[in-house]
């Protein structure tokens, strides 16, 4: 009798299912499945832990990815490399050279192919761009050092570094002499089609269409087959030169067949002169010669229909674009956020800001390249119809992919919250705010502290403000201190409201004394309210006659002579002018003698003889 197959080990089966997940734009179902595994950095091995990286930082979460690297146990060079891409692609030059830094250290892991490249390409992308002499020698330093030969990419990547840098005549140096090469069948650095396409690319650059030309026609006769994408960076670097005969002669050629990029590079170079009746007909006849229109075929037309005010046909465009789901089929390129900005603008400033948001929730989930201007289009058309919820939402997108509102933004969502009196919102959206470097004004503090105090529950919000404003020298107000100072000792955060008031007094601020411990006796807290008479005796804050009495009589009729013995022998101590009342010594008299302090009743009435004294010599 035959056995079945034999299970598959736990590792193998989490990382197929991560795997598996990962296909998905959505990340969420990988992470929570991510959570449920015991010990997954342990469990799986580095080849999903690496996918997940990847997945991470192309969804722009660069943070996440670099917390997910620090904590995989034994990076490979693959897991280097996958990070040091995301962080060169998002323009993190010293985050990178850190990184690389401890790549080189590593004793585990050491630079390959893949590690030039990745350098390469990123480094030629990234502002400022290094010179052609940094990036040759890091073409050979690499290779000889960790002994590895760079290979056909590698070649490519420092030619297309070196026509990024504007050092046309090295790139052609290199081209010559890799075409020289070709016939060494046993070297990697020949040309092939992406060698000749980008020395293509580089002369159209330059407006050399002639060049460019000759280069394709060496192509063709070295017996290397152009592409597509040959072809189209043709046509477009054409167009863009305006040699519309080399457009001609490019559609002639046998072997060309125009695809959805060859019409999208037409209907731009039609949008760039001002030809939008031209550019539309191009567009309809991809339907006609049942071309597929991706979404840069209706982000080119939309933004051009924006620019000529044309909002209406741009808005009918938009309703077949989310009918038809265009961004959510796979394939082609990932669209340009800020391509679509005009239109955020329109429906924005319409009251169609849904719209707006459904059209670039789709850009987002086609991990399209985030634009800041189109964040912001979107925040404050949310918080202007209403929807502060859902700019809060924006403002956290942001974040997640680390970038930085700015004042504007989270001003809008602050003031919509303390109008809906949704204060934990907004003390919450204030507090990124301040984690994000940005400094809210004067007023801005005062009004969320205001409303933080109108709100049931949000003492403590409103004392971490209040410390927070002092921590960055922001002007209090008199009233709100002493309204959070009130607050505190109603929610019995006793100690917490001792502490502020000291820090509020050694910064040079003051609260309403007087009225404080009026609303501490109304609450019977009458040592609460003893402590703070004598530290306003301590500042030499003279709170009067009626103040000492109201504190002392409370005290004595909760049965707390002692207490307020202390109390007005500190009060007699300090030399203070108007201790008490005859009344209330009175009653302060009784209270001892009740509690049988003799010793203490009898110097409360000598004060008391010296006190009648003294208004007798008055009269």
């Amino acid at each position: 009798m035959g056995t079945g197959a034999p299970p598959e080990p736990p590792a193998a089966a989490a990382a197929r299912e991560l795997h598996h997940l990962l296909r998905s734009r959505d990340l969420r179902p990988a992470l929570a499945y991510l959570r449920t595994l015991p010990s997954p950095l342990t469990l799986l091995p580095n080849h999903a832990l690496n996918a997940l990286l990847r997945a991470l930082a192309a969804a722009g979460r660069v943070r996440a990815a670099a917390s997910l690297f620090r904590a995989i146990p034994a990076p490979t060079p693959h897991s280097f490399n996958s990070l040091l891409a995301a962080l060169l692609r998002r323009g993190r030059r010293r985050s990178a050279s850190a990184l690389l830094a401890a790549f080189l250290r590593s004793p585990s892991a050491s630079p390959d192919a893949a590690t030039l490249n990745t350098l390469l390409h990123g480094l030629s992308t990234a502002s400022p761009r290094p010179s052609p002499p940094a990036l040759l020698k890091l073409f050979r330093f690499l290779p000889e050092t960790y002994a590895f030969a760079p290979d056909a990419i590698s070649y490519n990547s420092l030619l297309s570094a070196l026509c990024r840098a504007g050092d046309l005549a090295t790139a052609r140096k290199l081209f010559d002499g890799m075409r020289v090469r070709e016939d060494d069948a046993k070297c990697d650095g020949f040309p092939n089609v992406v060698t000749y396409t980008t020395m293509i690319r580089a002369y159209c650059a330059k407006r050399l269409a002639d060049e460019a030309l000759a280069v394709f026609k060496m192509m063709v006769t070295d017996g290397v087959q152009p592409n597509r994408i040959t072809y189209n960076t043709m046509v477009q670097g054409f167009c863009e030169a305006g040699r519309t005969e080399l457009v001609k002669e490019v559609f002639e050629m046998d072997s060309f067949k125009p695809d959805t990029c060859t019409f999208n590079t037409l209907m731009a170079a039609h949008c760039r002169e001002g030809r939008i009746k031209d550019a539309m007909n191009v567009f309809h006849q991809m339907t006609e010669l049942r071309v597929r229109r991706d979404s840069a075929s209706y982000s080119i037309m939309i933004r051009a229909l924006c620019e000529e005010k044309n909002f209406s046909q741009a808005e009918e465009l938009v309703d077949e674009l989310l009918e038809k789901e265009v961004l959510k089929k796979r394939g082609g390129c990932a669209p340009l956020v800020a391509a679509y900005n005009p239109v955020f603008m329109y429906f924005c400033e319409n009251g169609k800001a849904k719209k707006a948001r459904m059209l670039f929730g789709q850009l987002l989930d086609r991990r399209s390249k985030v634009d800041v201007p189109a964040f912001k289009t979107l925040i404050i058309g949310h918080c202007k119809e209403g929807d502060f919820e859902e700019g809060y939402q924006l403002v956290l997108s942001m974040l997640k992919r680390d970038l930085v509102p700015d004042s504007e933004c989270y001003i809008a969502v602050l003031d919509g919250f303390l109008r809906r009196g949704r204060m934990k919102l907004a003390w919450e959206a204030m507090h990124r705010m301040l984690n994000s470097g940005l400094r809210p004004s004067t007023s801005t503090f005062h009004s969320v502290l205001w409303g933080l105090l109108k709100k049931d529950g949000c003492a403590k919000e409103a004392a971490d403000l209040i410390e927070i404003m002092l921590q960055r020298k922001i002007r209090q107000n008199l009233d709100l201190s002493t309204n959070v100072i009130d607050a505190l000792f109603k929610c019995n955060l006793n100690d917490r409201a001792y502490k502020i008031t000291k820090s509020l007094y050694d910064n040079g601020y003051y609260i309403k004394m007087e009225k404080l411990i009026a609303s501490l006796c109304e609450e019977k807290k009458f040592i609460d309210a003893a402590e703070f008479t004598l530290f306003s005796l301590e500042k030499h804050h003279e709170l009067g006659v009626a103040v000492h009495g109201m504190v002392l009589d409370g005290l004595c009729m909760a049965g707390k002579a002692s207490e307020a013995f202390r109390l007005f022998y500190e009060l007699i101590e300090n030399g203070s002018t108007s201790a008490a009342a005859t009344r209330s010594l009175v009653m302060l008299h009784h209270a001892l003698e009740e509690a049988g302090k003799m010793k203490e009743a009898d110097f409360v009435a000598k004060q008391m003889r010296r006190a009648t004294a003294r208004i007798r010599q008055r009269i």
